[in-house]
């Protein structure tokens, strides 16, 4: 992974974490839209990392770390492992891919963590799952207008080479004091 790509980790990594502190509206997802291109162009195990950090941080910011901390970070974190091995299927990635893999891990991480959840505060499983559906109904309602901005942070941050240029530049030449790094390779088209 290039400098840039771990910038690029690291600001989506920090927006998702914030966007989810700053919520106004319950159970609006904001790992999901992150997690699906950062899976997509660094892998599972990006999936993976991206993912449980998130969910952890969030549980260790909020002073809310407990055993579902550990279940719930794990089950995203395999929703973004799994995000990675399917998006290495497809040449091209779209909407629909984003929207239907979107669909398929919330699906997975309710069903899972809803268990746990019941397990660990020693619920009747058939009740807490009953109880879970409107949450799982409205999480999907939420998810899925959401996840549409995955292509568009894909597109024009995730594959954005003057912004790789920039990250470069700025960690390169200003922090680390090393010399002026080569000009971009991204061409610039002028009106003469």
């Amino acid at each position: 992974m290039k400098l840039s790509d771990l910038v690029k980790f690291a600001v989506l990594l920090f927006t998702t974490i914030l966007a989810r502190l700053l919520q106004f509206f319950p159970n609006l997802e904001p790992i999901m839209p992150t997690m699906l291109p950062t899976a997509k162009r660094y892998g599972a195990l990006a999936g993976f990392v991206f993912s449980f950090t998130a969910i952890a941080s969030i549980s260790f910011i909020t002073g809310t770390i407990g055993w579902f901390t550990l279940y719930t970070a794990l089950a995203y974190a395999l929703v973004g492992f799994f995000a990675g091995l399917y998006f290495k299927r497809f040449k091209r990635v779209g909407a629909k891919h984003y929207a239907g893999f979107a669909v398929a891990g919330i699906l997975f991480y309710d069903i899972v963590t809803a268990g746990l959840f019941g397990v660990e505060f020693g619920q009747d499983l058939v009740l807490t799952y009953f109880a879970q559906i409107p949450f799982t109904a409205f999480h999907l309602l939420t998810v899925i207008p959401v996840v549409l901005l995955s292509p568009l942070i894909e597109k024009h941050f995730l594959e954005n080479k003057e912004l790789d240029y920039a990250f470069e530049k700025f960690f390169r030449f200003t922090l680390l004091k090393h010399e002026e790094p080569a000009p971009s390779p991204v061409k610039r088209f002028e009106l003469d």
